[in-house]
Formats: C-alpha cells, structure tokens, sequence
C-alpha cells in the first residue's frame, strides 16, 4: 500500500513537471512572436521617419528663401494691411521681437519724412 502511495505521489509530480514545462514552452513561444511582431513594427516606424526627414529635406531645399531686405518689406506690407503680428509671425515664421523692431523703425522712418 505505501508503495502504491509513493507511485501515485511520484507520476502526480511528474505530470506536474511536465505541465510546468510545456506552460513555459508556450508562454517563451508567444513572447517570441510578440517580439517579433514589435521589431518589425520599430523596423517600419524607423523607416517612415527617415522617409519623412528626407522628405522635409527636400522640401527645404525647393522651398524659396526670403532675405532680410524681403521679409522687412513683407513685415511692413501686411502691417499695412492691418494684419496681427501674431499672424506675420506664424505667416513669415519670424519673432516677434524682429516684427515689432522693423514696424518700429518703419514708423520713424514715415515720421521723418514727413517732417
């Protein structure tokens, strides 16, 4: 009888074993596609944004650049017109402090000549 006892207890150990390995089998196999799944994801995400800045690169280089003579004389034209200085500067995408100097020295300027 104890000896039928201690088979039991010894094959129920053993399926449990077992089953503690087959879980840990699963359980390695499924992070193994989750991470595989991530990698090819980052892979994509990372050549997105290299499409992107490649892109914005281009897009600099065809964009027309302004110089200061120009971009004082679209400052003064749309405070003319009655435009924010707000929306110059996000419009020219030029500081404030620069908007604010140019209308400035704009304003003397007027008032000498009219003098």
């Amino acid at each position: 009888m104890d000896m039928q006892l201690l088979y039991i207890f010894n094959l129920f150990s053993f399926v449990g074993v077992i089953g503690l390995l087959f879980y840990t089998v699963l359980e390695r196999a499924k992070n193994s596609e989750k991470e595989n799944k991530y990698d090819r994801q980052s892979d994509k995400l990372d050549r997105l944004e290299r499409h992107v800045y490649e892109l914005e690169e281009k897009l600099a280089k065809m964009a027309p650049t302004l110089s200061n003579d120009e971009i004082k004389d679209q400052i003064i034209m749309m405070y003319q017109e009655g435009k924010d200085p707000m929306y110059i500067e996000k419009a020219l995408d030029v500081s404030r402090a620069k908007i604010e100097m140019v209308v400035k020295f704009h304003k003397l300027k007027e008032k000498r000549e009219k003098s």
